[in-house]
C-alpha cells in the first residue's frame, strides 16, 4: 500500500494546486467547452473533408457505440450506485431482436423487416425486459444486485445459443448489408451526442438529483418522500432501451450476430473501466474515459504487443490510486466532480474549496433568538381538544425470538413536543422505525391524521406529512448544503412534470430562508460532508422541515454535539414548534433537553411503555428510577443526586 503522504506528494507533482484551482474554476469551464466544441466540429467535418476511409469510419462508429454503452451503464452504476455486471445483456437483446426481424433466414417469405422499424422495436423490447427484470432485481443491495444481473446476462446468452429455431443457435444470423457507411456514421454521432445531452439535462432535473440521493443514502431518500424503487426501475429501463438501440445499430452495421459476439462480457467490463477512468457518476466521465481507453489500448498494443493488457491494468490501478475521481478530477480543485464545472452561470464568487469551515463555536456565537415562553404541560382535558397528529395502538415488532416493541400505544397532538426516553435497548428507535414504516409491524395499527398508514411504504408516509431524522446523521455528503435542502421537498406535490424540471424559485427561496434560520447560509455551496457534526445535525433538521411536515420524529438530536450548539438546536426547535405549529416526537438521552422542551414524556423499558406524564412526574416515578438505576436507585434519589439537571443523562 502506498503511504498517504507519498500519494499526496505525487498527486501534487502531477497536478499542482494552482493549476487544479484554475481548472476547477472559470478557466476549466471555458477549456472544457472549447475542447468539446472543437472535438464535435472535427468529428462532423472529418468524413466531408475526405480524410477518413471506410475502415476509419467503421472504427469510429464502434467507438461511438462503446461510449453509448458506458453512458447508459453510468445512469445506473454511477448515478444510483447500483453496479451492473450484466449490462451488456440489453445490447445483446437489441442486437438479436434486430437480427431476427431483418434476417432473411428467419422469414419464410425471404423478406425481412426494414432496418428502422426493426431497430426501434429492438429498443422497445430491451426497455420492456429491463423494466420487468429491474422490478425484481433492484430490491437487491450491493453485490447481490451485481450477481443477479451477471446471472441474467449468462442466462440470456444461453437462451440464444439453444433456441436455434429462432436465433440460429451457435451458427448465428446474417443481416442484409447497409449501403452508406457515411450516413450510418452521422446517425451514430447524432444519437451519441443526443444521449450525452439528455444525460446532462437529466442530471440537472429533480429526477437526476433524486438518483444521486439514492446513491448517497437510499433509506434517507425514502424517508424524505422519494419513491426510490420507481425511479430506479425507470432509469434502469431507459438505460436498457438505449443500450438495446445501439445494440440494434451494431447488428445492422456488423451484418452478422451470434451469441459469442452479441453477448460478450468485455463489453460490460469496458463500460465499467471507461466510466471509472473518466469519472463515476459524472456526465462527461464515461465519454472521456471510453475515448481514453480506446486510445490507450491502441498505443499499448502498438508498442507492447502481447504485454499491452498487463500495462493497461497497471495504468488503471495507478489512476484509481492517484486520481480516484477519474479524468474529471482535473477539472475540480477538490477533485470532486463536474457538478460545479458544468453549472452554467454559477456564481464564481463563492468561497473557494478548502477555505475555512465555520466551527460549531462560531455558529453558536451568531444570533440566537430569545426562547418563546412555553406553556406548561397541557392538561388531559385540553389535549382532547387538539387534533391528533399520529396515533399508534398495540405496536408489536419482533426480530426472530426478540420482541423489540411489545404492545406500545403512543399519540402526539398538534403543537405538542413529546419526549420518548428509556434505557439503551428499550426499543425507542425501533418504535420510530415502525412509525415511519421502515419496519413492517407484527401487530398493531398506526394513523397519521385521518389516514391509516399501517401498510404504507416509507416514502408514502413521508408524503403524508411525517418527517424524521436519524440517530446516525443521514445527509447526502457529496452534495452541497443547498442541494441537500432542495432535494428534501414535499415530493407528493412535485408531480411527473415537476420531476423533470429544475428546482423552482419558491423551493429555492424556502431553502435559503431555512439555511439562514439554521445558521448554514455561509456553508450553502459546500459539500455536506465538510460540515461539523452539529452543523450536519442542523442540516438534517432543515431537510426534514423542507417538506412542510405536520410531525417530525427527532432521533438523538444532541448526540455527539458540542454543548454550545445544543442550545442553538433547542432554540430553533422551540421557534419551529411555536411559530410553525410543527409537532415533535423526540428520542433523547439528554434528559435536561427533554425536560426543557417537552410537555409530555413517554418512557419505554424492554419494549414496553413504562410511564407517561409530565417530565417531573415521569422522573419521580419509582418504576422509572428503578429502570435506570436499579433497585437501589429507589431508596432516596434526591439524596443520591439522581435528579434531572440540565444535560444530565439517567
Amino acid at each position: 500500500m502506498i503511504p498517504l503522504r507519498l500519494r499526496r506528494w505525487l498527486g501534487g507533482v502531477m497536478i499542482p494546486l494552482p493549476l487544479r484551482r484554475w481548472l476547477g474554476g472559470a478557466g476549466g469551464r471555458l477549456l472544457v467547452r472549447i475542447a468539446g466544441a472543437a472535438a464535435l466540429v472535427w468529428l462532423i467535418v472529418l468524413p466531408l473533408a475526405g480524410g477518413a476511409s471506410d475502415s476509419t469510419l467503421f472504427t469510429l462508429t464502434l467507438m461511438f457505440t462503446s461510449v453509448a454503452v458506458a453512458v447508459n451503464w453510468n445512469l445506473t452504476g454511477g448515478f444510483t450506485g447500483y453496479v451492473d455486471f450484466g449490462h451488456a445483456v440489453w445490447f445483446g437483446i437489441g442486437a438479436y431482436t434486430t437480427a431476427i426481424l431483418m434476417s432473411l433466414q428467419s422469414n419464410g417469405l425471404g423478406i425481412g423487416w426494414p432496418p428502422i422499424p426493426a431497430i426501434l422495436l429492438a429498443m422497445a423490447v430491451s426497455g420492456a425486459l429491463a423494466a420487468v427484470i429491474g422490478r425484481f432485481t433492484m430490491h437487491l443491495k450491493g453485490p447481490y444486485f451485481s450477481i443477479a444481473m451477471l446471472g441474467t446476462f449468462v442466462a440470456m446468452r444461453e437462451v440464444t445459443r439453444t433456441w436455434g429455431g429462432l436465433t440460429g443457435g451457435g451458427v448465428g444470423l446474417t443481416l442484409p448489408p447497409y449501403l452508406n457507411r457515411q450516413v450510418f456514421y452521422y446517425l451514430e454521432l447524432l444519437l451519441v451526442v443526443g444521449l450525452v445531452g439528455l444525460t446532462w439535462w437529466l442530471r440537472r432535473t429533480r429526477f437526476g438529483a433524486a438518483l444521486v440521493a439514492i446513491r448517497e443514502d437510499e433509506l434517507g431518500a425514502q424517508m424524505r418522500g422519494i419513491a426510490t424503487t420507481r425511479l430506479k426501475v425507470a432509469v434502469f429501463s431507459f438505460a436498457g432501451a438505449s443500450t438495446g438501440l445501439f445494440g440494434g445499430l451494431w447488428a445492422y452495421q456488423n451484418t452478422f450476430v451470434d451469441p459469442d459476439i452479441a453477448f460478450v462480457e468485455t463489453r460490460t467490463i469496458d463500460a465499467i473501466m471507461g466510466t471509472l477512468l473518466g469519472g463515476l457518476g459524472t456526465v462527461l466521465g464515461p465519454v472521456l474515459g471510453t475515448v481514453g481507453l480506446h486510445w490507450l489500448r491502441e498505443v499499448l498494443w502498438t508498442n507492447l504487443l502481447d504485454y499491452h493488457l498487463v500495462a493497461q491494468g497497471v495504468l488503471l490501478i495507478l489512476i484509481v490510486l492517484f486520481l480516484p475521481k477519474g479524468i474529471v478530477g482535473f477539472f475540480d480543485a477538490r477533485a470532486a466532480s463536474l457538478r460545479e464545472l458544468w453549472r452554467w452561470g454559477a456564481d464564481d464568487s463563492a468561497a473557494p474549496a478548502g477555505g475555512p469551515v465555520q466551527s460549531e463555536g462560531d455558529s453558536a456565537r451568531r444570533r440566537r433568538p430569545v426562547e418563546p415562553d412555553r406553556a406548561g404541560a397541557a392538561p388531559s382535558g385540553e389535549r382532547t381538544q387538539r387534533t391528533q397528529i399520529v396515533g399508534a395502538s398495540s405496536i408489536v415488532k419482533r426480530f426472530g425470538g426478540l420482541t423489540a416493541v411489545d404492545g406500545v400505544d403512543i399519540e402526539v397532538f398538534s403543537g405538542e413536543m413529546v419526549g420518548l426516553i428509556g434505557p439503551n435497548g428499550s426499543g425507542k428507535t425501533t418504535l420510530f422505525d415502525c412509525l415511519s414504516r421502515v419496519h413492517a409491524l407484527d401487530n398493531g395499527s398506526i394513523r397519521l391524521g385521518t389516514a391509516d398508514i399501517t401498510r404504507l411504504s416509507a416514502y408514502q408516509v413521508a408524503r403524508l406529512g411525517m418527517a424524521r431524522t436519524f440517530q446516525v446523521i443521514r445527509v447526502y455528503r457529496d452534495l452541497t448544503v443547498r442541494e441537500n435542502m432542495e432535494l428534501s421537498v414535499q415530493w407528493g406535490e412535485v408531480g411527473i412534470r415537476g420531476l423533470f424540471q429544475r428546482t423552482d424559485q419558491a423551493t429555492r427561496a424556502k431553502a435559503e430562508q431555512l439555511m439562514d434560520f439554521l445558521m448554514l447560509d455561509s456553508m450553502a455551496d459546500e459539500p455536506a460532508g465538510t460540515l461539523s457534526g452539529g452543523q450536519r445535525r442542523l442540516l438534517e433538521i432543515g431537510m426534514a422541515l423542507m417538506s412542510n411536515p405536520s410531525l417530525v420524529l427527532l432521533d438523538e438530536a444532541t448526540s455527539g454535539i458540542n454543548p454550545t450548539l445544543v442550545e442553538d438546536i433547542k432554540d430553533r426547535l422551540v421557534s419551529i414548534n411555536v411559530e410553525q405549529g410543527v409537532s415533535f416526537l423526540m428520542v433523547e438521552h439528554n434528559v435536561g433537553f427533554v425536560a426543557d422542551l417537552c410537555e409530555r414524556v413517554v418512557v419505554l423499558d424492554s419494549g414496553r411503555k413504562l410511564a407517561e406524564g409530565t417530565p417531573r412526574q415521569v422522573m419521580e416515578a419509582p418504576a422509572v428510577i428503578e429502570a435506570y438505576f436499579g433497585a437501589e436507585g429507589r431508596r432516596k434519589p434526591s439524596e443520591d443526586g439522581a435528579g434531572t439537571g440540565a444535560g444530565e443523562t439517567p
